[in-house]
């Protein structure tokens, strides 16, 4: 299966990145918590959502209004890192034994993902909360900052989530920093955020069915912790011995890039 998998990245790495996206979706640090982030950032309670029967087309909107505005705010971070990876990032890891020392990081990761190892401070997250914010803001600000608060939201999941998915977001951005331009790097990213969004802005579009089918997705998790583990070991293989600076070359040479 890794040798499978190593093929995989070198001949397809923009449906890699989107897989990617959905594996992280349906980690143990994501899937758990959709339900409660689709509370917070609708302002509709959990119970609410599990009714979808009896719920109104207007909140039906507001709640799948408020997903789009967050997955917004998460996209953006992730496609500027995306962007950002292949200006700085990229001039690191083309060299030999960088790209050597990140291949063998991510492995450790894909080890970690599986839990073959424990490293604690990526089991952790941190995110901002606005509504103590939103409650001492006035006039204006106020309600910009009721309207906004999803993307802000979706802009603090991002960046506070980066220890928990950081594994898997490391191993894209790593992919990303072998362009030799951002447009690369931009897609790359860019598909990560879609796999990552598709799946969160159909559980706000079906509601109490995708919340089901999130209970019973939470008895497969080490499937998924093992799948994601293979994934990560296998990037990392590929970036330690020079296969991403090889798919490069051979997209450049396509006119891919």
């Amino acid at each position: 299966m890794e040798d499978l998998l190593l093929d995989l990245f070198q001949s397809a790495p923009y449906p890699v990145s989107f897989v990617a996206g959905i594996i992280t979706f349906l980690s143990p640090c994501v899937l758990p918590l959709v339900p409660a982030y689709l509370s917070y950032i609708s302002g509709v309670s959990i119970g609410e959502l599990r009714d979808e029967e009896h719920m109104s087309a207007k909140v039906k909107r507001k709640i799948i209004n408020s997903s789009l505005l967050f997955i917004a705010g998460f996209s953006l971070v992730f496609i500027l890192l995306g962007a950002a990876a292949a200006t700085f990032l990229g001039e690191i890891l083309r060299n030999q034994y960088a790209a050597m020392v990140a291949g063998v990081i991510i492995v450790i990761f894909g080890l970690h993902v599986m839990n073959v190892i424990n490293i604690k401070f990526l089991n952790y997250e941190h995110r901002a909360d606005f509504t103590t914010l939103e409650q001492k803001a006035q006039g204006k600000a106020k309600s910009f900052l009721h309207k906004f608060a999803p993307f802000l939201l979706g802009l603090s999941f991002a960046l506070g989530w980066t220890p928990c998915v950081g594994p898997i977001l490391g191993a894209i951005l790593a992919m990303a920093s072998f362009g030799d331009n951002t447009a690369q790097g931009t897609i790359l990213m860019t598909l990560f955020a879609a796999g990552l969004g598709v799946p969160f802005l159909l559980s706000a579009i079906l509601t109490s069915r995708a919340i089901g089918l999130m209970n019973r997705i939470k008895k497969h998790f080490k499937i998924v912790e093992i799948v994601s583990g293979l994934i990560l070991v296998a990037i990392g293989i590929v970036i330690a011995t020079g296969g991403l600076g090889m798919m490069t070359e051979a997209l450049i040479d396509i006119g891919i890039q």
